[in-house]
Order: C-alpha cells, then structure tokens, then sequence
C-alpha cells in the first residue's frame, strides 16, 4: 500500500453568480467547478476539499442546484469523497431551515463538517455519515469550522484544546478547513483573524485550507488559501485563484507539498481614462477611440485572431473616466461610449464609468479638510477648468487666497497691490525660465 495520499483544495466557487445579470457568467462559474472536478478525477486524487462558498447565496435555483449534483456526481462515480464547511454565502439566515449544503450531505454527496458547540466547550464529534466535526481518510484526518463571523477567533483559540483531547488513532496528518481571512493578507479588508488567534494550531495542524478571500495566498508552509477560480468583481482582475493540488507523504517523515494550480479564467480589464486635458466631449471621444485602438490586442488576451476567438475568452472590459471636465458634465453620453467600446474591443461586456469630477466643485464629507485648504482646493479646481491658467493653478490658488487673508486682517490697499505686483513678477520668472508660455 501507498504511503501517499493526494488530494484537492478548493474554495469559494460561488455557483448560481449571475454576475452583472449575464447568463454566460452564470455559465463561467458552473464550468469553472466542473473543470475542477475534472481535474481531481484525472489526477487520481483520494478526496477534494471545499473550503466555504459553494454557492453564491443560500436560496439557490434549480439550475445551480443542478450545477453542483453534476461536479459532485462525477466524484462519487469515481470513489472520490468531497469535503466540505459551511462559508457566509452558503449560511442560511435562520437556521431552522435545512440549507442547500444540508441536503447535498443528506444526498452523501458531500460530508459537511461542524463542531457541536455547546456550554461545556467546544464537542469534535466523528463524521457519522449526516453530521460531525472531522472524518479520517487514509490516514489523514479532516476537521472542519464553518462561517462563524466575528466569532471564529474564540473558536480558534479553542480548537488546539479540544483538537489534543481527540484520539490520534488514524490520524498521521491532520488538516483544518476554516472560511476566514487573515490579518496581512487583504490591507483595508475587515475582519481578518490575526496571526495570533492561529498560532496555536500550529501544533496540532499540518494543512489550514482556507477559503473566504479571493485572492490566493500562503504562509509558513502549513496555511493555504487557493482563492476563487472566477472573478466576482472588477477589483478581483489580477488575483489569480485555482486550487492547492496536495501530495501528503505518510511514510516515516510525514510531509507534504502543495502546489497552486491557476484556474484559466475570463479576463477582467479596467482602462483609466484621463479627462483634464480635453475641452470638448468630441475630442474625448476621438482620444478615447484612440486609446481602444491602441489597447485592442492586450484588452482582447491572447494571440488568436478576432475570427478564432471563443465566446469564453471575450473579456469584461471597465472603462474609468477620470479628472475634472472643461466641460459640463451632463454632456457626457455613456451609452456613446459602450456603444464605441463594444465595436472596438467587442467583449463580452463593456462598463463604462463616469467618475470625472463635476464642472459645479463638489468634494466628498469623508475629506475632513480644514476650511482654508478646502477653500484652496475649491478655488485651485476652478482655475484648472480653464487651459489657459491649468498649469500654474496652484500659484494663482495660494496667491488668491493670500490676498483673502490680507482683506481679512485689513491690510491696505497700497501693500495688496504692492503683493499681488511681486507675486506676479516672480511668477513670471518661473514660467519664462521653465519655458511655459505659449504652451
């Protein structure tokens, strides 16, 4: 017998996202875990794990439903157990109703594993065949935390505990599936655990499969967290998630390497668009038709030409305008603008975004400015709108606001004028010396 045991860690599949309301999406996700399943199923693997998020919500419909019978199906058929934890997107809201995931295990196409938590601390119960926290397969034993919110570093902090108190008989590797994120890995994302609240499995946990965040990342060669094979946002574009395909060695130095494999996703492509420089819509868009043609190979991905280009490789191309407009915003026309985005790059869906500053000054509550600079700022945009003084805006904004605080503490005619002459005169030293006029 084969001292080696493979097996599969997967997460945040998200099965049933229509996302942008475009069926082909729901259709991406669907293939995205079959294609997963597959792989599992070509590489002989023992079991797969599902680390949280099979689906995208908890109320699912029939053709979702009928997405993960048909991956999960392919496992059984090919004596393959599937594993998995409860993640946020999958939790039912009250829990006096069975979920989805529920039946997936009361059908055997899945073992859902929890703890029983209970007054006297947490209980690791064996999987039994409809519920339990852990279940040994060859050798390598499987515990499993679902979606537990702001509560998960209690439980963590509990688990190395209750984990010791199990008995070790079958157990040569231990692994932990959790559906949360970590402190570090995602700057400005709440709700990460700190490192802390782990440290402590360190030593009774050889494998932490995660799910939760969808980027991919690693630590300290015992915590994984392979990402989401689709990209359920814009912000996702360049976070390249797949799944850990894990080779555990039970002979006498128990070990084990992990290695991520990407998932061949559809791109996502956000152009920024800057918008200072145009003083009319007509010569935006003539710059932005431009700027597509130049961009069209590298939006497109690939080196198949336009006729050999499946309908899966058509990107979702984001176009940000950005900047203050010379011009009135409301003569801005978007659909114009998808209109021109879908001729030129044709992706499976254009968005444009218009998140150009206003011609009226207007500037967000959460800046917290104190009122001189806010003032500073209103004026220094004003004079950016007009291309003659749009270089030195910020000398004409400090200067006009000087000459304010002169009036205010009653300064004389005379020494206003006398600062607003030398001020000038310098100024325009600046400017000959750097070369700026008739530009």
């Amino acid at each position: 017998m084969s001292n080696v045991v493979e097996f599969l860690h997967i997460a945040d599949l998200h099965l049933g996202n229509q996302q942008y309301g475009l069926k082909e999406r729901f259709n991406d996700f669907g293939r995205a875990f079959l294609s997963a399943m597959d792989y599992a199923i070509e590489h002989g693997v023992r079991f797969v794990l599902i680390s949280g998020d099979l689906f995208q919500k908890a109320n699912i419909d029939p053709l979702t439903l009928l997405q993960a019978i048909a991956g999960l199906e392919r496992l059984r058929q090919a004596g393959i157990q599937a594993v998995a934890v409860e993640g946020n997107h999958d939790r039912l809201r009250y829990r006096d109703y069975i979920s989805w995931l529920d039946f997936l295990a009361e059908q055997g196409y899945i073992a859902l594993l929890s703890p029983e938590f209970q007054e006297q601390g947490i209980q690791l119960q064996p999987w039994n065949g409809s519920q339990g926290a852990y279940m040994d397969i060859e050798g390598i034993r499987v515990y499993g935390v679902p979606y537990l919110g702001a509560s998960i570093q209690t439980v963590l902090y509990e688990l190395p505990l209750a984990i010791a108190a199990q008995p070790k008989e079958g157990a040569r590797f231990t692994i932990l599936m959790g559906h949360f994120g970590l402190e570090g890995e995602m700057p400005g994302a709440a709700g990460g655990v700190p490192q802390e609240a782990i440290a402590g499995l360190q030593g009774c946990v050889d494998y932490l499969a995660l799910g939760h965040w969808h980027k991919p990342f690693e630590r300290e060669g015992w915590i994984y967290n392979p990402g989401s094979l689709e990209a359920c946002s814009m912000a996702e574009r360049s976070w390249r998630g797949g799944y850990y395909h894990v080779r555990v060695d039970l002979g006498s130095n128990v070990s084990h390497k992990a290695r991520l494999i990407p998932h061949k996703r559809r791109p996502f492509h956000r152009l920024v668009f800057a918008v200072d420089e145009f003083t009319s819509k007509e010569i935006l868009y003539e710059k932005l038709r431009e700027r597509l043609e130049a961009e069209k190979q590298a939006l497109q991905m690939g080196d198949k030409s336009p006729g050999e280009k499946s309908p899966d490789d058509k990107p979702v191309v984001e176009v940000s305008l950005e900047g203050v407009l010379a011009f009135d915003r409301s003569v801005l026309d978007l659909d114009y603008i998808d209109k021109m985005i879908n001729y030129i790059i044709s992706p499976l869906l254009a968005r444009p975004k218009n998140n150009t500053r206003p011609t009226e000054f207007a500037i967000s509550a959460e800046e917290q400015l104190p009122r001189a600079e806010l003032e500073r700022q209103v004026v220094c945009d004003l004079i950016r709108r007009d291309s003659r003084f749009r270089q030195q805006a910020e000398f004409w904004a400090d200067l006009m606001v000087e000459l304010k605080s002169m009036t205010l503490v009653k300064n004389s005619p005379e020494t206003i004028v006398a600062t607003l002459r030398d001020r000038m005169q310098r100024q325009q030293a600046v400017v000959v010396g750097a070369g700026l006029y008739g530009k």
